[in-house]
């Protein structure tokens, strides 16, 4: 399969829940990625956050960060809104704040995202495990570093480096995908009574693999949806 073929797939999977408006969209040989730049940045935070919760051992972390941190995320919430909005305000023709940009779309994307995977694996560790640990998702150092990770990654994707961009439009299409998956599993062991049940890893990842079926065919007909109404 081709780089612009697994583009392309992704890029279908992803129209349910992206505008996809190329101007407003990274792009790679001329060609959009898969997700808008907010969305993008999204997912791929999403992708950093988990990364660092795997490498740091919370994987049964069970306690939101703490409050200073909270506040810190929602934070990043609001500047993810407030750039959208700005964005939305452009594309109307109505007057807006300041002028939006790929670069701003991505790191607001990315921080939200973080935030979004960090606030949400505490109730999946009490969903998933027998026994979640007494342990905060994140430390101020921790969220520090990935910070630092959003700006660099912004400002690597915001150069016309086709690699980069190739790979981020993979992982943020692996993100969407990964984020449907987790959200269909919480609604899978809560229906199935396995709500705390999990005592080694091999239970939690069969039932993320029940999760996956679903979660592609929500995506697969979001974007039939969205193609049959909008063409």
């Amino acid at each position: 399969m081709s780089p612009e073929s697994v583009l392309n797939w992704l890029r279908f999977l992803g129209g349910g829940v992206c505008h996809q408006i190329p101007a407003r969209s990274l792009q790679v040989a001329g060609t959009p990625l898969p997700l808008c730049a907010r969305d993008t940045g999204t997912y791929l935070g999403l992708i950093l956050a988990l990364a660092v919760l795997l490498l740091r051992g919370r994987a049964r972390a069970g306690l939101l960060p703490s409050w200073p941190l909270l506040i810190v995320l929602a934070g990043f919430f609001l500047a993810w809104g407030a750039d959208g909005l700005n964005s939305y305000l452009e594309l109307l023709g109505l007057p807006h704040l300041y002028e939006p940009h790929n670069a701003l779309r991505l790191l607001t994307g990315t921080l939200q995202g973080m935030a979004l995977l960090l606030v949400v694996w505490p109730v999946a560790a009490f969903t998933f495990w027998r026994t979640p640990e007494n342990r905060r998702v994140i430390h101020a150092r921790e969220l520090a570093g990935l910070v630092v990770a959003a700006l660099l990654v912004t400002a690597i994707l915001s150069q016309p480096w086709a690699v980069p961009r190739y790979v981020a439009g993979v992982l943020s299409g692996l993100g969407l995908v990964a984020m449907f998956t987790l959200l269909n599993s919480l609604l899978l062991a809560v229906a199935l009574h396995r709500e705390g049940s999990g005592e080694k890893p091999a239970d939690v990842l069969r039932l993320l693999a029940l999760a996956l079926a679903p979660a592609l065919l929500e995506l697969v007909l979001l974007s039939l949806l969205r193609h049959h109404f909008l063409g």
